[in-house]
């Protein structure tokens, strides 16, 4: 026969709801300082209204499991509470998200040590590849739904809060040729070619560009296009600290790659050995002001490896050392804003269709990923630049 309940296990459960309600109220308190509109539920713990609309949002925890992470104050723990769908959100997931501001994220020092380790002790190229395996290898079929008309995976250029995502991201590509100084026949390294998406831009007006990547699955997507568009370009499947170059390059376009390649000084010595004389450099990235490695969520489920927001500081200085001048930066946040919100408009937009072909978890950690990107770059957390630099000193602006 099952045994009974002895009074010390009702005690337990007893002990837990109520610390499982104040942990409820105690979200509820901190989404409200943050400015949250949303209603919270819980098993005996009925509905918690936050803000001025409430019904913006709803998040549901389904038992005592769910409440569990909050007790903790373990962002890890309740991010993958919602991945198993033990948490449940109704409505705007922004709104959710907002609690981001009274938790702690970032990598503890025991993550950082392994990481470090990683990083000496393992075979570099190899850790490469896996790591970027884990998030770029999945089928184009994934990424494309919501990445717009250029399927390019960082931030566009938006002229205003009503631009769309596929004119701000030909906008960023026009101005990377217009401030590289670009000509049909020109040759262009792309560090990290992603889905073709500048490759496409720039080869369609005669450029021709030289694509280098680690995923194979893009290498195959951008091959594949290279074909069908006639495009003057070519891509090769090579990790960056392999590669050795048969000719120079007029410049190069690192477009959200420098987040993978923390090696600043490598890339600005290979750069300024490979490119012709006056040979400049687009780059655009993901920043913040002094912390650059990822929460532990995002490590584990989207970005293991070397991944992390790229140092401004340590990036110009590596670049002015190697003989580089700064010729243009400028801080892009509101628009990798504008950016993240659009990439997750189309993400929620497609999610019935997404979790039926890719499972209802990927798409859930891809939504919690633009969500809150789309939160701290709002508030500040993050930024966003471009910078533009070059081998010799910048023209004279017109007056």
């Amino acid at each position: 026969m099952p045994r009974s309940p002895s009074a010390d296990d009702v005690s337990a459960t007893t002990l837990r709801a109520s610390r499982g309600k104040e942990a409820l109220r105690s979200l509820a308190r901190r989404l409200d300082s943050a400015g949250a509109s949303l209603t919270l539920q819980a098993p005996g713990a009925g509905s918690l209204r936050v803000g001025a609309d409430s019904d913006r949002c709803v998040v549901v925890f389904h038992g005592e499991s769910a409440l569990a992470p909050l007790v903790a104050g373990d962002h890890l723990a309740l991010a993958e509470a919602y991945l198993r769908g033990e948490i449940d959100v109704e409505g705007d997931l922004l709104e959710a998200l907002k609690v981001t501001e009274a938790l702690v994220l970032e990598q503890r020092w025991l993550g950082r040590l392994r990481l470090g380790a990683r990083l000496w002790l393992r075979n570099r190229a190899e850790y490469d590849r896996e790591s970027v395996a884990f998030h770029y290898d999945r089928p184009p079929e994934f990424f494309l739904p919501w990445l717009g008309r250029w399927r390019c995976y960082s931030h566009g250029l938006f002229a205003g809060e009503d631009d769309s995502l596929d004119a701000a991201m030909a906008r960023k590509m026009q101005t990377a040729i217009d401030r590289l100084g670009l000509r049909p026949g020109m040759d262009v390294l792309d560090m990290g070619g992603g889905w073709g998406c500048f490759v496409e831009y720039a080869g369609l007006r005669g450029i021709r560009v030289h694509a280098i990547t680690i995923s194979e699955a893009q290498q195959r997507f951008v091959r594949a296009l290279i074909e069908d568009k006639q495009l003057p370009c070519s891509i090769e499947l090579v990790n960056f600290r392999a590669y050795r170059p048969q000719r120079r390059f007029d410049a190069a376009v690192f477009m959200g790659t420098f987040e993978h390649n923390p090696e600043y000084a490598r890339a600005a010595s290979f750069l300024a050995q490979h490119l012709v004389p006056g040979g400049r450099v687009w780059a655009d990235f993901c920043a913040q002001r002094s912390d650059f490695t990822l929460g532990r969520f995002m490590k584990e489920h989207l970005w293991p490896g070397p991944t992390g927001y790229v140092n401004p500081y340590g990036l110009v200085e590596a670049f002015v050392r190697a003989g580089f001048n700064v010729h243009e930066m400028r801080d892009d946040t509101r628009s990798y804003e504008l950016t993240t919100r659009c990439w997750g408009d189309l993400l929620e937009a497609q999610r019935k269709d997404l979790a039926a072909r890719f499972g209802e978890q990927a798409v859930r950690a891809f939504l919690l990923f633009l969500r809150g990107s789309t939160i701290f770059l709002a508030s500040n957390r993050t930024q966003a630049y471009h910078v533009v630099l070059g081998l010799e000193p910048a023209a004279l602006a017109p007056a």
